[in-house]
């Protein structure tokens, strides 16, 4: 794309959503600037960390590996940076996790301003799960799929039929790299079911509930706090406690990006063990054997 294609595609995003003309000023002396690799390697963007862990499985050291929801940001809210729009121009393909809050915002702009961009949906192949009538997007997939396992696998599986096409030179290589990820997730499932199989329970409480695929893939139930998206009412804590005291639920899960007090509320209603877990911990694999390890140790007791 010429200096000034590039400009003028930049100007449409700002001026379309209202972005200062001080700041698209910025925006178009740093997109003149923009190189077309990064540090001499090809650019694959995400929109989450776990993904960057999914993609680098797979495409070794060949590709920069972009990610757009940074650390200690949420997928629900976050406002990509102007930079980060820019960068996107530099971009061989994007891959989408499925329909986390800022796909669904911001991708039909990304795709609508970068039309030869090319994008890839990670969780079209999956069997999706609909969100239940009190979530936030009622009839909409539940947006987490990632923390599954067996999702990982066909996410894995696309990540590496899209490297094949656009670089079908280092078939070999995605390959090797493709089965030996494949054999990792295979060796984390036999140990997770293994661990869940003489377990005492199989329920937990969990403020967002980020973890339904997870749930599914083990047998085990999930139990939010959140409601359709909001801070939970006095009544549904109360559900909520009696719930846990009815199933003899000793797990309550938090997430490093939302408030703890109505989990540590309930926890320390039902005599309960806080647990906490980030699902957009770059280390996927790590987090999803530490939330196994933290369950597995509640469920024992």
């Amino acid at each position: 794309m010429s200096a000034m294609n590039k400009i003028i595609r930049i100007v449409k995003i700002f001026t379309k959503y209202r972005i200062k003309f001080l700041l698209l000023i910025l925006v178009v002396s740093i997109a003149c600037t923009q190189s077309k690799t990064f540090s001499g390697k090809p650019v694959i963007t995400v929109s989450i960390l776990p993904q960057k862990f999914f993609v680098e499985k797979i495409a070794g050291t060949k590709y920069h590996v972009n990610v757009m929801v940074p650390p200690g940001a949420s997928h629900e809210n976050y406002d990509p940076t102007p930079n980060q729009i820019i960068g996107l121009s530099n971009t061989l393909v994007y891959f989408r996790i499925g329909n986390i809050e800022f796909e669904n915002t911001w991708i039909p702009r990304f795709a609508e301003n970068y039309p030869n961009l090319l994008f890839v949906n990670l969780s079209k192949k999956l069997d999706l799960i609909e969100n239940p009538a009190d979530s936030e997007h009622i009839g909409q997939p539940e947006p987490h799929t990632w923390m599954s396992p067996l999702n990982a696998k066909l996410m894995a599986k696309s990540i590496y039929e899209t490297l094949v096409e656009l670089d079908p030179q280092n078939e070999s290589y995605y390959t090797s790299n493709y089965k030996q990820f494949l054999i990792e997730i295979d060796s984390l499932i036999n140990v997770i079911r293994t661990k869940f199989q003489d377990s005492k329970a199989n329920s937990f409480i969990i403020y967002h509930p980020a973890l339904t695929y997870y749930a599914r893939d083990f047998g085990l139930t999930q139990w939010p706090i959140e409601l359709e998206g909001k801070s939970p009412s006095v009544q549904h804590i109360r559900d909520l406690i009696d719930i846990a005291k009815r199933e003899k639920i000793k797990a309550v899960l938090v997430q490093k990006q939302f408030d703890v007090t109505k989990a540590e509320t309930i926890a320390h209603e039902i005599d309960g063990v806080i647990i906490e877990i980030d699902p957009l911990n770059e280390n996927w694999s790590k987090e999803i054997m530490d939330i196994t390890d933290k369950l597995k140790e509640v469920f024992s007791k």
